[in-house]
């Protein structure tokens, strides 16, 4: 399941039009587009997470916990999944979610150097 999954830096993300109220609000808009892209035949699946400064106020750790949670629901729940991809928007959310990844399902853990 853990080899399906790419975290990548991508600057200037587009932000979604939305107002979302906490990270477990972020984590059921996420589920909901990946479950939207599974019914509609996507087998490679892809996220953007918003990038430090563009939290909507939701803590980057708490939203990381939250949105990854969900990744891995999705991909034990739906191994028709090929990839997921989720992409970055900056060096500290990609640090952040690759901690997180790294921590709860990487075989071995790299060094992160400090967040």
């Amino acid at each position: 399941m853990t080899e399906k999954v790419r975290i990548q830096q991508q600057d200037h993300l587009p932000m979604p039009l939305i107002y979302l109220a906490s990270a477990e609000d972020l984590a059921t808009w996420y589920r909901s587009g990946l479950l939207w892209a599974l019914d509609h035949g996507e087998r490679a699946l892809k996220l953007s997470c918003f990038n430090s400064e563009a939290t909507m106020g939701i803590d980057l750790d708490q939203a990381a916990q939250a949105v990854l949670r969900v990744a891995a629901d999705i991909l034990y729940d739906h191994p028709e999944v090929e990839s997921l991809t989720i992409l970055c928007g900056d060096e500290i959310s990609y640090r952040t979610y690759s901690f997180y990844w790294n921590l709860w399902y990487a075989e071995t853990k790299p060094d992160h150097g400090p967040l």
